[in-house]
């Protein structure tokens, strides 16, 4: 699991570490709503350590976080599994560790099944994920999905095409209108120049 600085992550207005936590633990959310449209799988949920505050486990997009350096880190694909995971791994943290040597031996089953369980949460995630990129691979090798990427360019260029021509319609109809103001001159000049009565 890696560790981040709290200069890493990319935030908006929040400079105090405090401020940043308490804000995090409120929006931290309970599941995501997973849209069912295709998307090429990625493992996006990371678990890390952040460097605040003596050190706080977070659970956050990897997007939100300015080091590369992937190294050690812990990613997921489901959100709902990194939840679970990142509590348990709190309820290691928190609980079973702060409490010291001389009560880790109590605790020895308990932080066991703990990890037990964690360690079949991440299998089924990378079975999850492996499955999601089968399926997304298997409709990507067929033709409706390439007839699919042909008509979304397609539709692309059209809607460029489109407002090409809007503009030049608009550009048209202003002349017309500027034509149309000199003719009408024109004829308003005939009518206030009579012809002579005879």
């Amino acid at each position: 699991m890696r560790k981040i600085e709290f200069n890493e992550l990319k935030l908006k207005n929040i400079n105090d570490e405090e401020t940043f936590y308490q804000a995090y633990l409120k929006k931290l959310q309970k599941n995501i709503n997973t849209d069912n449209n295709l998307h090429v799988p990625i493992k996006q949920y990371e678990i890390f350590f952040l460097n605040i505050l003596g050190g706080k486990l977070i659970l956050l997009n990897k997007d939100y976080i300015n080091n590369n350096d992937m190294t050690n880190s812990e990613l997921f694909f489901d959100y709902s599994i990194a939840l679970k995971v990142y509590n348990l791994m709190l309820d290691i943290i928190d609980g079973i560790e702060a409490e010291g040597n001389e009560f880790n031996e109590l605790y020895k089953n308990e932080r066991l099944q703990k990890d037990k369980e964690i360690e079949q949460l991440k299998k089924q995630d990378n079975m999850l994920f492996q499955n999601k990129q089968d399926e997304c691979n298997d409709v990507m090798n067929t033709d409706i999905y390439n007839n699919y990427l042909k008509l979304k360019e397609e539709n692309k260029q059209l809607k460029i095409e489109n407002e090409k021509l809007k503009e030049e319609i608009k550009k048209l109809s202003v002349e017309q209108y500027d034509n149309i103001g000199f003719f009408q001159r024109l004829i308003n000049r005939f009518k206030n120049k009579r012809l002579p009565k005879n």
